[in-house]
């Protein structure tokens, strides 16, 4: 209840942190031995998880619970298995909003499969919708399994995870992106590819770092799900996850996927690219910058340094308007107007090229670039 509470005062809520989600460990030891119930910790929640339930939702939140598709969860608790209809009815009992099905404990790797397919089963014959989310990480790191998750998880799954868990670790935060930039086309409105958990704030990583993870994670259009404890969090991880900008760009109507539109060769860094919606971003820009704009083709873009220096990163505006140009057209001129989303300040006119300076070690610029115009030069 303390954190229902701060997700309404500490502006989370109005941020768009609609769901408050409770992992695992929240179930007794034993399921009832004669009905064969879930019983829920009730040292943990002595009002009962009904009582809970409604208490977020008083405050405007939805609930999210946790269970797996195995005989115990991943901290060894009762799981689900061959009791999924019976947990869907009573998690729906309780007014849950949204699950989340791990596959800790299922060593049978079609079991793990099929499971979702019990599971999504037994959501839809319930009275309320939920939302399904899919922890999949376990038959993407299985050697013997060769179905990929994304394969066919949309027609079961509202989101379904991409890769292994998520440490609070530079390297992890880039294995992931790397993982999802093969496979972002799979995401789509009502499915959406789970990056995992957000570790902004846990402590292990920089502010550029939790600043870089928060805006590829936006991009991608991967559910932003916060992990860290909101009872001791700072100012600079609340700046971070309270971007209104940066969430406009995740939540934008269009629901399309960012990807990487170029990766150096060396490495050093990456350039990612989401067209946008324009009437879901033109409020954030001065009014006077453009008020004669028409609402032409706008992108979101983030230009990431995986260098252990600061760089400046150059984007030629063709490889984001340029891909339905024909090669006997004149050479086009591209001009822009591009807005800074980490700084919320508008950049002003460009042509043709743009260069981020001084990117931090691991950081990013995050910026909207919106065609101003395009003339043809005729050589």
């Amino acid at each position: 209840m303390e954190i229902a509470d701060m997700l309404v005062d500490n502006g989370m809520l109005s941020a768009g942190y609609k769901y408050l989600n409770i992992d695992d460990c929240s179930e007794a030891s034993y399921r009832d031995p004669i009905s064969g119930m879930l019983k829920y910790n009730e040292t943990k929640f002595p009002h009962g998880m009904l009582a809970l339930s409604d208490y977020i939702h008083s405050k405007g939140l939805l609930f999210g619970i946790y269970t797996s598709s195995g005989e115990r969860t991943c901290k060894k608790y009762p799981g689900s298995w061959q009791h999924e209809y019976l947990d869907a009815a009573l998690f729906s009992s309780w007014n849950v909003d949204f699950l989340k099905l791990d596959c800790c404990y299922q060593d049978n790797i079609k079991d793990r499969a099929t499971a979702y397919i019990t599971w999504s089963k037994a959501l839809s014959i319930q009275n309320r919708s939920i939302v399904f989310s899919c922890d999949t990480d376990e038959l993407l790191l299985n050697e013997n399994n060769f179905e990929f998750p994304f394969q066919w998880a949309p027609e079961y799954c509202n989101m379904a995870r991409i890769w292994g868990d998520i440490d609070d670790e530079w390297e992890s935060t880039l294995s992931i992106s790397d993982h999802a930039a093969n496979i972002y086309y799979a995401s789509q409105p009502g499915y959406w590819n789970d990056l995992d958990i957000l570790t902004i704030g846990l402590g292990k990583q920089t502010i550029e770092e939790y600043t870089s993870q928060f805006s590829l994670w936006a991009i991608m259009n991967s559910p932003l799900i916060a992990g860290n404890d909101l009872r001791i969090m700072k100012m600079e991880i609340a700046n971070i996850l309270m971007n209104k900008e940066v969430i406009a760009i995740n939540q934008d109507k269009l629901g399309r996927s960012g990807n990487m539109i170029r990766r150096a060769f060396d490495g050093s860094y990456e350039i990612w690219s989401k067209p946008v919606y324009y009437e879901n971003m033109s409020h954030f820009y001065d009014t006077n910058n453009i008020l004669h704009f028409s609402p032409l083709p706008l992108h979101a873009v983030v230009l990431l340094n995986r260098l252990n220096i600061t760089a400046n990163i150059t984007f030629e505006f063709e490889e984001l308007f340029g891909n339905n140009l024909s090669p006997h057209q004149p050479t086009p001129i591209w001009t822009v107007f591009i807005r800074d989303l980490w700084l919320h300040q508008d950049l002003g006119e460009f042509v043709d090229t743009w260069t981020a300076i001084n990117v931090p070690v691991h950081g990013v610029r995050m910026i909207t670039v919106l065609l101003r115009n395009t003339t043809y030069f005729h050589g």
